[in-house]
């Protein structure tokens, strides 16, 4: 590896799943739909860094980590390892990148086997990978981890052990066979608060004095100025901002980590703080296709420049556009509730249904002239005449932009003219200083 090379490098990096399928589709040859778990995600790690990934249940964090481990095969994109592409790894490449990329899962309760005796736990990586010197090594790790004298703890099993003990003991295996990189999963959600603290504390601790790189996977935006020197936003599979903690943390730029540094509890009751609003959760990483993947969510989504219209009204439109595409209005239903068999009732009422704002003039009946076709069964010309009307620039697969330097945002609210757009690869994004890349604090993952 060379002086300048990073330890590790994410390229363009995709994972799909296959949805299920049942006889229908098969006997329609219908292909799979496929579950864009992470979707063309791009970073660096470099020699002694530590780097966190941040984001809700479902958005492809877990996924990422466990693709980087090769516990998933990649759909596509690359992973590099001190210069060489993962793809073209022999069985020897993958035991040297297994004994140097070790993990620590998010579950001490279930990651260690509970047959087993610490000091069995620290020893099996040694004894996989032909290390001598066991019993030493063992003890040398234990006293690492501040699990001392190493005495009271080499011969218990995990069910004599408190719930930081065990983590401790699996920072430990992972640390025993002198890694480069370190994969924390979620590393001490299960813990307590005041064991938080102590963990992550020895974790930093152990990165400076081994000269370890870390890529931190974390719900919890709280934690990762512990251990974190930057911080990478992720959102439905792809990065949607990067940078250092400390600044991310003050002034936060895409509407989504917003919402998550508001969320951020404040030990002071007397605290009062403007709260970013987020309603809904997610949407299934199916089939998604492009577009920005928050603004069916975003509180500032962008209408078309000659329109006004609220913001409230618009997200409306947008929704039902939506759930007209996916085939998600129940007419049949709304009809059994309308007590005038006239197309006007029905349209009436599908606008009770559906809309709470009020609209005027050319938003009115551009509406009004949609729910009549979708009343007379013309769906695809309803959607034809609300997108004409109605589409947005946030439909489109936002460029990254370096908003300030190592500070990475893929938001049509940064792509002003005045700022450089970085290149992210097959219309995807990526962060990090041109090739970079988040379950909510609030625990508002597919994983």
């Amino acid at each position: 590896m060379s002086a300048n090379q990073p330890v590790l490098e994410i390229r363009n990096l995709k994972k799909y799943f296959e949805g299920n399928t049942d006889i229908v589709d098969m006997l329609m040859r219908r292909e799979p739909s496929q579950i864009q778990a992470v979707d063309g995600v791009s970073m660096t790690l470099e020699e002694n860094e530590s780097v966190a990934v941040i984001g809700e249940s479902g958005c492809g964090k877990s996924t990422l980590l466990r693709t980087l481990i090769g516990l998933h095969d990649i759909s596509d994109g690359d992973i590099v390892y001190k210069g060489t592409p993962v793809s073209e790894f022999d069985k020897a490449d993958w035991k040297e990148y297994r004994r140097n990329v070790q993990v620590i899962f998010q579950d001490p309760f279930n990651s260690l086997n509970p047959k087993m005796t610490v000091r069995e736990s620290l020893a099996e990586p040694l004894n996989i990978h032909g290390i001598g010197d066991k019993e030493e090594r063992v003890r040398e790790v234990l006293e690492q981890v501040e699990l001392q004298p190493a005495e009271q703890y080499l011969d218990r099993k995990p069910e004599n052990l408190s719930g930081g003990e065990k983590q401790r003991v699996a920072i430990g295996r992972a640390l025993v066979l002198d890694p480069e990189v370190i994969l924390a999963d979620e590393p001490v959600s299960m813990l307590d608060v005041s064991t938080q603290a102590a963990v992550l504390t020895k974790m930093k601790d152990l990165i400076n004095d081994f000269d370890v790189s870390m890529i931190y996977i974390s719900h919890d935006l709280s934690t990762v100025s512990y251990i974190a020197e930057t911080v990478k936003v992720m959102y439905l599979g792809r990065f949607v901002e990067s940078a250092r903690t400390k600044e991310l943390l003050e002034d936060p730029k895409h509407p989504y980590t917003e919402a998550l540094v508001s969320a951020i509890p404040v030990p002071d009751p007397t605290y009062d703080r403007e709260r970013t609003e987020m309603s809904g959760a997610p949407r299934d990483p199916i089939d998604i296709g492009e577009g920005c993947r928050f603004r069916d969510r975003c509180p500032e989504v962008i209408p078309p420049d000659d329109i006004d219209i609220d913001q409230g009204a618009y997200r409306e439109i947008m929704s039902f556009r939506e759930f007209l595409e996916r085939e998600e209005v129940d007419l049949d239903r709304i009809q059994t509730i309308v007590e005038v068999d006239e197309r006007s009732a029905l349209v009436d009422a599908i606008q009770r249904e559906y809309f709470d704002h009020e609209l005027t003039g050319k938003n009115e009946s551009t509406l009004r002239s949609a729910l009549t076709s979708l009343a007379d069964g013309n769906e695809e010309i309803a959607i034809e005449r609300l997108s004409d009307r109605f589409e947005s620039v946030c439909e489109t697969t936002p460029p990254e932009v370096e908003t300030e330097p190592e500070w990475h945002v893929a938001c049509h609210h940064h792509t002003e003219n005045d700022r450089t757009a970085v290149a992210s690869g097959g219309g995807t994004n990526a962060t990090d200083g041109g090739s970079d890349a988040t379950e909510s604090v609030a625990h508002a993952e597919h994983q």
